[in-house]
């Protein structure tokens, strides 16, 4: 008898319909799959491709033409992921492109895909918050002027990334652990609006645990289940309101001129995230029954103050060269930066406080993979 003996197996679908498959002796897919025609599959991989080429102009840009890099980057692409990371976050893992990098490896066949330890996990995750709070602060110092030095640090990022992928299986080590947009994705995103399915995944591997994709309810504090992943994400979450708002009341530096006041770049969103962090620590001591509640309260109260600042520049209110695409101010009526303030108020309070409803996962989990002691030559089906 052949030692590869087909099984067929019914797998649960969304729609409450069951497929059947066939796999190998010692392997077994379980789960709730994701079920994507090829038209729709193909529409995926094309946005994948798109926002990479995206990605590789923008950081070309940066070297050979700088105000245009830095503009795409810091006034078109980075204003949108916040409010996407709330309504959508699966979009965004899926088109990430240093995520698309990082697991390119894999897909191609070039990984080696060891697993990653749940407390290498944890360094890990400590690792992308350092990354986030050192390099943000810079933007103010030397990364919003500079473009030739920003593509060299995101070269040598998208290397690092590609090298994870290379070294451990799928995201476990890049996108759900040292990527520092990661406790972001899980601060805004813990009760998105829509699921999408998981274009990088077609097969769950359980290359990490919880899968931050299709584990609804997932905080920065419950991602990563070990002591120190549990610590990083209390004092992002606590200390990110306060550091938003702080990086805002820092001016930008031109050329290196931010060197040499690094005390003030760091100093202020570091003391007003201290500041913030102290009072969510308060308050889940007082009140420890309402933590899931304070979360909410203060990633809502983060993304509020980022756009609170950001949303007018967008239209080129108070900066005409912020503007997302084309200065629109000059047609807005005098009273547009208090409207638009306000409806960033009501609208991320309603979307991320208020809001009920039934809990959603980023996105739909693909089928799981298991390997079983089956015996070769004794078919059967479930």
């Amino acid at each position: 008898m052949s030692e590869k003996q087909e099984y067929s197996f019914n797998v649960g679908v969304p729609q409450g319909q069951f497929l059947s498959h066939s796999v190998t002796a010692g392997t077994v897919y379980t789960g709730r799959a994701q079920i994507l025609s090829t038209h729709e599959r193909t529409i995926w991989h094309l946005v994948q491709v798109l926002t990479c080429a995206a990605g590789m102009f923008i950081w070309g840009a940066l070297f050979l033409r700088p105000a245009l890099g830095l503009h795409l980057l810091w006034n078109v692409l980075i204003p949108v992921a916040p409010a996407l990371l709330v309504i959508a976050p699966g979009v965004w893992r899926n088109v990430c492109p240093l995520g698309s990098l990082s697991l390119a490896p894999h897909h191609f066949g070039l990984s080696l895909r060891r697993r990653l330890s749940p407390a290498w996990r944890g360094r890990l995750y400590l690792g992308a918050l350092v990354l986030l709070i050192v390099v943000v602060p810079l933007r103010k110092g030397l990364l919003d002027t500079n473009g030739p030095v920003l593509a060299t640090i995101l070269g040598a990022v998208g290397v690092l990334a590609i090298w994870l992928g290379m070294v451990f299986t799928q995201k476990s080590s890049w996108c759900s652990s040292l990527c520092p947009v990661y406790p972001v994705e899980l601060l805004y995103g813990s009760r998105p609006l829509m699921s999408v399915p998981n274009t990088h995944c077609p097969q769950c591997s359980q290359c990490v645990t919880p899968c931050s994709e299709s584990t609804p309810g997932l905080t920065p504090s419950t991602a990563v289940n070990t002591e120190l992943g549990r610590a990083v994400g209390i004092v992002l979450t606590g200390c990110f309101p306060g550091f938003v708002w702080g990086w805002y009341n820092v001016p930008t530096y031109s050329g290196w001129e931010g060197v040499r006041h690094l005390h003030i770049i760091y100093g202020v969103p570091y003391s007003a995230g201290a500041l913030t962090l102290a009072l969510f620590l308060v308050l889940r001591r007082i009140r420890p029954k309402e933590d899931e509640l304070f979360v909410r309260m203060f990633a809502a109260a983060a993304i509020i103050t980022y756009y609170w600042f950001r949303l007018p520049s967008i239209f080129g209110i108070g900066d005409a060269s912020a503007a997302l695409i084309v200065d629109v101010s000059p047609w807005l009526p005098s009273w547009s930066t208090t409207a638009l303030r306000i409806s960033v108020l009501v609208v991320f309070t309603w979307l991320m406080v208020i809001r009920e409803g039934k809990q959603r996962a980023w996105e739909i989990h693909p089928a799981t993979v298991q390997t079983l002691n089956i015996p070769a030559g004794e078919g059967g089906s479930a």
